[in-house]
């Protein structure tokens, strides 16, 4: 319980449960489904609410606020990092592919990305990282944060990276034929995929915050 004299910034704040990830999931695929509209600006506003409805969900579970100019930064879509990581997957796909450049497949998977990216790596800032007690977030604190989360997902395309690896689990007894062996096997290495992301991100997330003295430092 505060002091009669503790100002909301400054309340310490208990832990909540983990997050929602299927209203993430629905927010990701908000965000790649808003690329697709072929009006001018209308996909960044767009792409801007559901950022900051993203950061709006997991800062209010906590029983946190921030700023208006925090959240702006939070929500605001183009970043440098977005340029790169963009460049990026299109290099990529034109050595897999060796046809056109899919830019519009490029742009939504990037968008999807970067909001699944923000849910899930601002959850874990606030339950791993944040050694602050304040309930308010600020411009300067969301500036770290921000970077942070733009390293990490660049960084979590890079195949240096090498996260805690996971295994399907196996029966007692296969009596599987072949054929579907195989197909069953395809069918849930796809499911992982979510999984194998959310791993890649978090332990990229892991290492920025590793490199970034000011991270713990500025939230404390």
């Amino acid at each position: 319980m505060s002091s009669p004299g503790s100002s909301p910034s400054s309340t310490a704040v208990a832990r909540s449960a983990p997050p929602p990830s299927g209203r993430l999931a629905v927010l990701t695929a908000y965000a790649m489904a808003a690329t697709a509209i072929p009006l001018p600006f209308l996909p960044d506003r767009l792409l801007a609410r559901l950022r900051g409805a993203v950061v709006q969900d997991v800062i209010s579970r906590h029983g946190l606020s921030l700023t208006s100019d925090a959240r702006e930064l939070l929500a605001e879509p183009e970043s440098e990092s977005r340029t790169r990581l963009v460049k990026a997957a299109e290099g990529v796909a034109r050595t897999l592919l060796k046809r056109l450049r899919p830019l519009g497949v490029l742009n939504a998977a990037s968008r999807g990305v970067e909001i699944f990216a923000l849910g899930l790596l601002l959850d874990r800032y606030v339950t791993q990282v944040r050694s602050t007690s304040a309930v308010r977030m600020h411009r300067e604190e969301a500036r770290h944060l921000r970077a942070a989360i733009d390293k990490a997902v660049l960084r979590a395309v890079s195949p240096a990276l090498h996260p805690t690896a996971t295994t399907l689990d196996a029966g007692a007894e296969d009596l599987r034929d072949e054929l579907t062996r195989w197909i069953d096997t395809a069918l849930l290495t796809s499911a992982t995929l979510p999984s194998y992301l959310e791993r890649r991100l978090e332990a990229a997330f892991d290492q920025v915050v590793a490199e970034s003295p000011e991270m713990r430092e500025g939230s404390a």
